[in-house]
């Protein structure tokens, strides 16, 4: 009687004991499933000189609409009077509001695809992998950067035109075809406008060769 109430008692506790492991292993499991996820998200997120997250710089206007599922209309790749080559949409990218920059690469004689050539967005969401974005001090970013090419300039500096006010400046870090201004090499820059010394917005930036050249 003895040797059967052990028995019980040993196949309880084997019993136990293979619950308590199928428990663990099915919270290691969601545990690595729920860390695999944060770093997938966490990449979506990270400014780089290439572009953000999976959105990245020299990418087609079809190529930039299946990432978002979204049509994205440019008017000006259609344009064949004034020749304005470049476009900008504003657009949701993993929810957030973001400004993208298109121009025209000829890939054979008059045939063209218009190619994403600038990413910029005011949203605190979005960092470098060090962490910087909006908010960031500027000598934190010249101190990261120094291997690169920096250049600090009065007032938000964009394309057309400078836009002046107090405790406006714009941060620019190039890469070394941006900084040379190599006309057959593809450069990057990436900025970071300032109000104070502090990030308020950024923008990424690239000058493609034609996909002829």
């Amino acid at each position: 009687m003895r040797s059967k109430h052990l028995v019980v008692f040993i196949l309880f506790e084997l019993k136990s004991l293979f619950k308590s492991l199928c428990m663990k292993k099915i919270c290691l499991f969601f545990f690595i499933v729920a860390t695999s996820c944060t770093a997938a998200q966490k990449k979506d997120y990270i400014i780089s000189m290439n572009g953000l997250g999976s959105l990245q710089l020299g990418m087609s206007q079809e190529e930039v609409g299946k990432l978002l599922n979204e049509k994205i209309l440019l008017p000006n790749s259609l344009d064949t009077i004034n020749h304005n080559y470049q476009d900008t949409a504003k657009l949701k990218y993993k929810n957030v509001d973001v400004q993208l920059e298109f121009n025209r690469s000829y890939y054979a004689p008059y045939k063209f695809r218009m190619r994403l050539i600038g990413i910029k967005s005011s949203s605190p969401i979005f960092k470098t992998s060090a962490g910087f974005g909006v908010g960031t001090d500027m000598l934190k970013i010249i101190a990261a950067y120094d291997s690169l090419h920096v250049k600090i300039q009065p007032g938000y500096v964009t394309y057309y035109e400078t836009e002046e006010g107090k405790g406006k400046s714009t941060l620019s870090i190039l890469d070394d075809a941006a900084s040379a201004m190599e006309y057959y090499a593809d450069a990057y820059t990436m900025v970071f406008y300032l109000l104070n010394k502090k990030v308020v917005s950024f923008e990424l930036k690239a000058k493609l060769k034609d996909e002829t050249e």
